[in-house]
Protein backbone atom coordinates (compact mmCIF):
# COMPACT_ATOMS: atom_id res chain seq x y z
CA UNK A 1 0.00 0.00 0.00
CA UNK A 2 1.39 3.58 -0.81
CA UNK A 3 2.52 5.34 2.40
CA UNK A 4 0.34 8.96 2.87
CA UNK A 5 2.26 11.10 4.62
CA UNK A 6 0.34 12.31 8.21
CA UNK A 7 -0.27 15.71 9.15
CA UNK A 8 2.71 16.28 11.24
CA UNK A 9 4.26 15.00 8.29
CA UNK A 10 3.29 17.26 6.13
CA UNK A 11 3.62 19.85 8.16
CA UNK A 12 7.07 19.40 8.34
CA UNK A 13 7.92 19.31 4.59
CA UNK A 14 6.36 22.47 4.26
CA UNK A 15 8.78 23.66 6.76
CA UNK A 16 11.66 22.60 5.39
CA UNK A 17 10.17 24.21 2.13
CA UNK A 18 9.80 27.40 3.58
CA UNK A 19 13.21 27.42 5.38
CA UNK A 20 14.61 26.02 1.82
CA UNK A 21 13.09 29.13 0.13
CA UNK A 22 13.94 31.17 2.26
CA UNK A 23 17.54 30.93 2.00
CA UNK A 24 17.28 31.57 -2.00
CA UNK A 25 17.65 34.64 -2.47
CA UNK A 26 14.97 36.61 -3.83
CA UNK A 27 15.90 40.75 -3.71
CA UNK A 28 12.77 43.28 -3.54
CA UNK A 29 14.32 46.07 -4.41
CA UNK A 30 13.77 49.57 -6.37
CA UNK A 31 13.85 49.76 -10.17
CA UNK A 32 13.18 45.83 -10.71
CA UNK A 33 9.79 46.30 -12.31
CA UNK A 34 10.96 49.53 -14.40
CA UNK A 35 14.04 48.02 -15.74
CA UNK A 36 12.11 44.29 -16.57
CA UNK A 37 9.21 46.68 -18.33
CA UNK A 38 12.18 48.69 -20.15
CA UNK A 39 13.47 45.59 -21.17
CA UNK A 40 10.42 44.07 -23.09
CA UNK A 41 9.76 47.22 -24.33
CA UNK A 42 13.27 47.61 -26.39
CA UNK A 43 12.23 43.90 -27.93
CA UNK A 44 8.85 44.30 -28.60
CA UNK A 45 9.19 48.09 -30.26
CA UNK A 46 12.11 46.66 -32.56
CA UNK A 47 10.02 43.67 -33.52
CA UNK A 48 7.40 45.88 -34.63
CA UNK A 49 9.42 48.12 -36.92
CA UNK A 50 11.40 45.61 -38.38
CA UNK A 51 8.17 43.38 -38.60
CA UNK A 52 6.20 46.20 -40.64
CA UNK A 53 8.94 48.48 -42.05
CA UNK A 54 12.14 46.44 -42.31
CA UNK A 55 13.80 48.79 -40.19
CA UNK A 56 14.99 48.95 -36.46
CA UNK A 57 14.40 51.84 -34.08
CA UNK A 58 16.22 51.12 -30.95
CA UNK A 59 19.24 48.70 -32.01
CA UNK A 60 21.13 51.16 -34.61
CA UNK A 61 24.27 49.15 -35.12
CA UNK A 62 21.82 46.74 -36.54
CA UNK A 63 20.74 49.20 -38.93
CA UNK A 64 24.19 49.02 -40.39
CA UNK A 65 24.34 45.41 -40.32
CA UNK A 66 21.14 45.27 -42.28
CA UNK A 67 22.36 48.40 -45.01
CA UNK A 68 25.65 46.32 -45.28
CA UNK A 69 23.60 42.74 -46.05
CA UNK A 70 21.36 44.21 -47.91
CA UNK A 71 23.65 45.88 -50.51
CA UNK A 72 22.97 43.40 -53.32
CA UNK A 73 19.01 44.16 -52.62
CA UNK A 74 17.93 46.64 -55.31
CA UNK A 75 15.24 48.01 -52.32
CA UNK A 76 15.90 51.82 -52.10
CA UNK A 77 12.76 52.32 -49.99
CA UNK A 78 14.25 50.29 -47.21
CA UNK A 79 17.49 51.52 -47.12
CA UNK A 80 15.97 55.49 -47.08
CA UNK A 81 14.08 54.02 -43.69
CA UNK A 82 17.04 52.62 -42.13
CA UNK A 83 19.39 55.69 -42.44
CA UNK A 84 16.14 57.75 -41.53
CA UNK A 85 15.78 55.83 -38.21
CA UNK A 86 19.90 56.09 -37.44
CA UNK A 87 19.50 59.45 -38.17
CA UNK A 88 16.31 60.65 -36.01
CA UNK A 89 17.37 57.85 -33.10
CA UNK A 90 20.50 60.67 -32.94
CA UNK A 91 18.70 63.62 -33.26
CA UNK A 92 16.29 62.66 -30.26
CA UNK A 93 19.60 61.18 -28.07
CA UNK A 94 21.18 64.55 -28.73
CA UNK A 95 17.36 66.49 -27.91
CA UNK A 96 17.34 64.29 -24.54
CA UNK A 97 21.20 65.90 -23.95
CA UNK A 98 19.14 69.80 -24.48
CA UNK A 99 16.62 68.60 -22.19
CA UNK A 100 18.77 67.05 -19.29
CA UNK A 101 20.47 71.09 -19.49
CA UNK A 102 17.47 72.58 -20.22
CA UNK A 103 15.24 71.01 -17.64
CA UNK A 104 17.35 68.76 -15.24
CA UNK A 105 20.13 70.75 -14.80
CA UNK A 106 18.39 74.70 -14.95
CA UNK A 107 14.70 74.12 -13.98
CA UNK A 108 15.51 71.40 -11.86
CA UNK A 109 12.43 69.70 -12.89
CA UNK A 110 12.24 66.43 -10.92
CA UNK A 111 9.98 63.82 -13.44
CA UNK A 112 11.86 65.23 -16.19
CA UNK A 113 12.77 61.31 -17.34
CA UNK A 114 10.05 59.65 -16.59
CA UNK A 115 8.34 62.26 -18.62
CA UNK A 116 9.90 61.01 -21.78
CA UNK A 117 7.91 58.06 -22.29
CA UNK A 118 5.22 60.18 -22.99
CA UNK A 119 5.69 61.49 -26.61
CA UNK A 120 6.70 58.01 -27.44
CA UNK A 121 3.24 56.64 -25.76
CA UNK A 122 1.26 59.08 -28.52
CA UNK A 123 3.78 58.36 -30.81
CA UNK A 124 2.43 54.44 -30.61
CA UNK A 125 -1.35 55.46 -30.21
CA UNK A 126 -0.95 57.65 -33.58
CA UNK A 127 0.96 54.96 -35.77
CA UNK A 128 -1.49 52.75 -36.93
CA UNK A 129 -3.54 55.59 -38.38
CA UNK A 130 -0.49 57.18 -39.59
CA UNK A 131 -0.39 54.13 -41.60
CA UNK A 132 -2.97 54.79 -43.60
CA UNK A 133 -2.61 57.92 -44.49
CA UNK A 134 1.58 58.91 -44.40
CA UNK A 135 4.55 57.64 -45.58
CA UNK A 136 6.01 55.00 -43.59
CA UNK A 137 8.97 57.43 -42.86
CA UNK A 138 7.00 59.02 -40.63
CA UNK A 139 6.57 56.35 -38.31
CA UNK A 140 9.90 55.32 -38.74
CA UNK A 141 10.89 58.62 -37.87
CA UNK A 142 8.97 59.51 -35.21
CA UNK A 143 9.21 56.06 -33.28
CA UNK A 144 13.54 56.11 -33.75
CA UNK A 145 13.55 59.91 -32.51
CA UNK A 146 11.47 59.26 -29.27
CA UNK A 147 13.32 56.02 -28.27
CA UNK A 148 16.59 58.21 -28.98
CA UNK A 149 15.25 60.59 -26.15
CA UNK A 150 14.05 57.70 -23.80
CA UNK A 151 17.52 56.03 -23.79
CA UNK A 152 19.54 59.34 -23.23
CA UNK A 153 16.84 60.08 -20.26
CA UNK A 154 16.11 57.02 -18.79
CA UNK A 155 20.05 55.35 -19.26
CA UNK A 156 20.84 55.45 -15.39
CA UNK A 157 17.52 52.95 -14.68
CA UNK A 158 18.92 49.95 -12.97
CA UNK A 159 18.24 46.58 -12.00
CA UNK A 160 18.57 46.31 -8.10
CA UNK A 161 22.17 47.83 -8.15
CA UNK A 162 23.20 46.59 -11.51
CA UNK A 163 23.32 49.28 -14.40
CA UNK A 164 22.31 47.09 -17.63
CA UNK A 165 21.93 48.02 -21.53
CA UNK A 166 17.88 50.01 -22.62
CA UNK A 167 16.10 48.41 -25.17
CA UNK A 168 18.91 45.62 -26.09
CA UNK A 169 20.16 42.89 -24.68
CA UNK A 170 23.53 41.85 -26.53
CA UNK A 171 25.19 43.58 -23.42
CA UNK A 172 23.58 42.30 -21.26
CA UNK A 173 23.41 39.04 -21.99
CA UNK A 174 27.30 38.97 -21.51
CA UNK A 175 26.81 40.39 -18.33
CA UNK A 176 24.74 37.49 -17.24
CA UNK A 177 27.09 35.02 -18.45
CA UNK A 178 29.58 36.55 -16.66
CA UNK A 179 27.52 37.29 -13.52
CA UNK A 180 26.85 33.37 -13.65
CA UNK A 181 30.23 32.13 -14.05
CA UNK A 182 30.94 34.40 -10.78
CA UNK A 183 28.18 33.14 -8.69
CA UNK A 184 29.06 29.86 -9.95
CA UNK A 185 32.46 29.72 -9.03
CA UNK A 186 31.75 31.15 -5.29
CA UNK A 187 29.42 28.66 -4.53
CA UNK A 188 31.09 25.68 -5.73
CA UNK A 189 34.19 26.34 -3.91
CA UNK A 190 32.75 27.04 -0.53
CA UNK A 191 35.69 28.44 0.26
CA UNK A 192 36.30 31.32 2.93
CA UNK A 193 38.82 33.70 1.26
CA UNK A 194 41.55 34.69 4.01
CA UNK A 195 40.81 38.20 6.26
CA UNK A 196 37.06 37.41 5.27
CA UNK A 197 34.49 36.19 7.63
CA UNK A 198 32.06 33.47 7.01
CA UNK A 199 29.31 35.99 7.08
CA UNK A 200 31.12 38.50 4.81
CA UNK A 201 31.67 35.39 2.42
CA UNK A 202 28.03 34.90 2.36
CA UNK A 203 26.95 38.11 1.97
CA UNK A 204 29.71 37.95 -1.14
CA UNK A 205 28.20 34.67 -2.82
CA UNK A 206 24.01 36.36 -1.71
CA UNK A 207 25.30 39.31 -3.87
CA UNK A 208 26.92 37.47 -6.45
CA UNK A 209 23.69 35.53 -7.05
CA UNK A 210 21.13 38.61 -6.75
CA UNK A 211 23.59 40.06 -9.78
CA UNK A 212 23.02 36.77 -11.92
CA UNK A 213 19.53 36.80 -11.49
CA UNK A 214 18.90 40.67 -12.20
CA UNK A 215 20.17 39.68 -15.51
CA UNK A 216 19.28 37.31 -16.35
CA UNK A 217 15.37 38.71 -15.42
CA UNK A 218 16.50 41.48 -18.34
CA UNK A 219 17.27 39.00 -20.81
CA UNK A 220 14.10 36.96 -20.62
CA UNK A 221 11.84 39.96 -20.24
CA UNK A 222 13.73 41.44 -23.67
CA UNK A 223 12.42 37.98 -25.13
CA UNK A 224 9.38 37.80 -23.82
CA UNK A 225 8.77 41.37 -24.95
CA UNK A 226 10.32 40.47 -28.50
CA UNK A 227 7.64 36.86 -28.71
CA UNK A 228 4.57 38.66 -27.48
CA UNK A 229 5.06 41.21 -29.95
CA UNK A 230 5.57 38.81 -33.20
CA UNK A 231 2.63 37.10 -31.98
CA UNK A 232 0.17 39.56 -31.35
CA UNK A 233 1.71 41.21 -35.04
CA UNK A 234 0.36 37.84 -36.25
CA UNK A 235 -3.97 38.92 -35.74
CA UNK A 236 -3.53 42.68 -34.99
CA UNK A 237 -1.27 43.92 -37.32
CA UNK A 238 0.06 47.76 -37.23
CA UNK A 239 -2.02 48.02 -34.13
CA UNK A 240 0.16 45.55 -32.27
CA UNK A 241 2.23 48.70 -31.38
CA UNK A 242 -0.19 49.54 -28.67
CA UNK A 243 1.51 46.67 -27.22
CA UNK A 244 4.33 48.57 -26.35
CA UNK A 245 2.29 51.97 -25.65
CA UNK A 246 0.53 49.95 -22.77
CA UNK A 247 3.66 48.75 -22.03
CA UNK A 248 5.49 52.60 -21.57
CA UNK A 249 2.07 53.49 -19.73
CA UNK A 250 2.83 50.97 -17.32
CA UNK A 251 6.22 52.13 -17.02
CA UNK A 252 5.33 55.62 -16.92
CA UNK A 253 3.01 54.81 -14.21
CA UNK A 254 5.31 52.85 -11.86
CA UNK A 255 8.28 55.09 -12.40
CA UNK A 256 6.06 58.43 -11.38
CA UNK A 257 4.90 56.70 -8.16
CA UNK A 258 8.45 55.58 -7.20
CA UNK A 259 9.94 59.29 -7.94
CA UNK A 260 6.68 60.74 -5.79
CA UNK A 261 7.67 58.42 -3.02
CA UNK A 262 11.51 59.04 -3.45
CA UNK A 263 10.34 62.56 -2.80
CA UNK A 264 8.48 62.61 -0.31
CA UNK A 265 11.00 60.59 1.82
CA UNK A 266 13.69 63.47 1.15
CA UNK A 267 11.47 65.81 2.54
CA UNK A 268 10.65 63.69 5.43
CA UNK A 269 14.60 63.29 6.13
Amino acid sequence: ATHRPTHRERRRMLHHLREMLHRIPAPRRYGRVMALLLASLGGAVDVFSHIHYEALVATQTGNFILLIADLHRDAPHVVHLRWLSVILFSFGYLAGHFIHDLLGQRARMRHWRIGTLLPFLLVCFAVPFMDRTLSNSFQVGALAFTVGLMIHALADTRIGENPFSLFMTSGNWRKMLSAWYAAGSLYLTRKTPEGVTKNEAKAQRRTALLKAIDYSLVVISFIAGVILMALITRWFGVFSIWLAALIAGVAFCFGYQAEKKEVREDQGA
